[in-house]
């Protein structure tokens, strides 16, 4: 067996969350002033019973929201109160789903839940027949980003392209009701696209933006800032937290003494800390504190043999290609991090893109790609492909399974999220799916389980629980309608139809269509 160069050229590239920044003066200060605004009304709305405050949500929703006329072309359903008949319901908490279920919902929040025979729905409601389909909550996905994988071989050039206009319809369209942009390189683009979404000028996802990279000195991209002492570290967090990001992505050469005080300022901001490491250590990055971690385990460093503290090996995507997954050092580090409360995210769609035993693209996925997008990713699928048998890569992406799924097993948060980056092939909403898929595929989880990793599980690394995540009465109703059976089959998931958002019901194969062959332009 052998390492995949390919693999190792573009690791670093695969995970890259950045693009040249553009900072547009008149739209900060308006941000500013709005985002004000908004923290002042949350810390008001803190005391509110959990009731009242979904109530007072949802009257929001239908009587202030002004969808413009681009919003409206993919809205279906905007009744106040709406009944699902004959359902299969998929409740999220990875219950078996039941059948002939009723479940209502009056201005954007669930009302009522049970068995059709005893449903009696109020005269003014929307009826809508589910005919067997299932329903089943918003995916809440915790590793996105609005921009997508790009480039120059010619002149060794990472970059990445953002993708505003098609991105945030991708994620919608495919049922991701919630996401988490897990690190960004165009901030007030972000904050900006989350207030439009919010304001119902474009349809997109309810958007958790993450702030910046907290990057070290020795940073492998220049358009990340270089952080050099503690002090800057604070600085920076506080600065991003006062600009209204609410979670903040450590990245790959993050020292400790530079990650310990952003850690310790972002908790002084009550707002949480997530990281792709590779110069500090997992058990490292737990002692200080930190919420979460991105990619499962494939960007632990712990089980290197030749790692150097603070610093990143050259070969850091590797680390566990030898480890032994059932070893009581890899069970011992997966118990530190349960016992600090330390939540992984898994990202597998992305790490698909570098096996040699990935699928060929479909033509299906290819057809939203911009004609120059469509070229990168092919070129780089017939690479990795070129290399004959099994590689490290598919070693590390196997180990890494095991090892995601014995830390769900042994107590641990696990969430999922797509990562959109990669090898290009990656991209939102198809990628979310495929993420799901191989929790089944890979990881060896029933389908429900996976449903409710990529459902429940991510509310609660949000601290939504209370309000999104699993189909209760008395949460906002984030639903998906699905011509099939995911609890069966998985990748049912695809056949989304219907994607309600605040009990706002858009239609999912429009979404797709209005971005067909343009992902990659924007």
């Amino acid at each position: 067996m052998r390492k995949s160069t390919q693999f190792n050229h573009l690791f670093q590239f695969a995970f890259f969350d950045y693009i040249t920044p553009w900072e547009n003066q008149r739209r900060m200060e308006d941000h500013q002033y709005f985002m004000g605004m908004e923290l002042k009304d949350f810390k008001m709305k803190k005391t509110i019973s959990l009731l009242f405050f979904l109530t007072f949500s949802s009257l929001l929703c239908f009587s202030q929201t002004e969808f413009s006329e681009e919003t409206q072309k993919y809205i279906t359903y905007r009744d106040s109160v709406i009944v699902f008949k004959n359902a299969l319901l998929i409740d999220g908490k990875g219950n078996p789903a039941k059948a002939n279920q009723t479940i209502m919902i009056n201005n954007g929040n669930i009302t009522w839940i049970g068995n059709d025979a005893d449903a009696i729905p109020p005269k003014e409601a929307k009826i809508m027949d589910m005919k067997g389909r299932t329903l089943m909550p918003g995916l809440v996905m915790l590793h996105e980003h609005m921009y997508m994988s790009a480039f120059s071989a010619e002149l060794k050039y990472v970059h990445a392209r953002q993708t505003p206009a098609t991105f945030p319809r991708l994620y919608l369209a495919a049922g991701a009701t919630t996401i988490r942009t897990a690190g960004n390189v165009e901030p007030y683009s972000d904050l900006n696209l989350k207030q439009d979404i919010d304001s119902g000028k474009y349809p997109g996802p309810n958007m958790e933006v993450t702030a910046p990279y907290i990057e070290g000195f020795r940073s492998f991209f220049p358009q990340m800032n270089r952080l050099r002492t503690p002090e800057e570290a604070t600085a920076f967090v506080n600065y991003w937290a006062d600009q209204g990001f609410t979670s903040f992505k450590a990245y790959m050469t993050v020292t400790k003494p530079i990650l310990k005080a952003a850690i310790d300022a972002a908790h002084q901001r009550n707002v949480k800390v997530t990281a792709h490491l590779c110069a500090v250590t997992y058990r490292e990055a737990a002692e200080m504190g930190i919420d979460q971690l991105e990619h499962g385990f494939l960007s632990s460093t712990d089980f290197h043999q030749n790692k150097t503290e603070n610093l990143c090996p050259p070969d850091a995507n590797f680390s566990i290609a030898h480890v032994d997954t059932n070893s009581d050092a890899v069970k011992d580090l997966i118990n530190y991090l349960i016992s600090k409360n330390v939540i992984i995210t898994s990202t597998l769609a992305v790490f698909e893109g570098f096996v040699s035993t990935q699928k060929s693209p479909s033509p299906e996925l290819l057809n939203y790609f911009s004609p120059d997008s469509r070229d990168y990713y092919l070129k780089q699928f017939a690479q990795i492909k070129s290399f004959q048998g099994p590689t490290a890569d598919d070693t590390v992406f196997a180990n890494n399974a095991k090892m995601e799924r014995l830390f769900y097993d042994m107590g641990g948060l696990l969430t999922v999220g797509s990562d959109p980056t990669g090898n290009g092939g990656t991209i939102a909403g198809f990628g979310n799916w495929r993420a799901i898929e191989l929790l089944v595929e890979a990881d060896g989880f029933t389908p429900l389980e996976a449903i409710k990793i990529a459902t429940m599980n991510g509310s609660i690394a949000m601290g939504f629980q209370d309000k999104i995540g699993t189909i209760e009465i008395g949460k906002t109703a984030d639903l998906l309608v699905i011509d099939g059976d995911p609890s069966k089959n998985i990748s049912d998931l695809r056949k989304v139809q219907y994607v309600f958002k605040s009990g706002v019901g858009y239609d999912s194969k429009k979404l797709f269509e209005s971005v067909r062959g343009k992902v990659g332009f924007n």
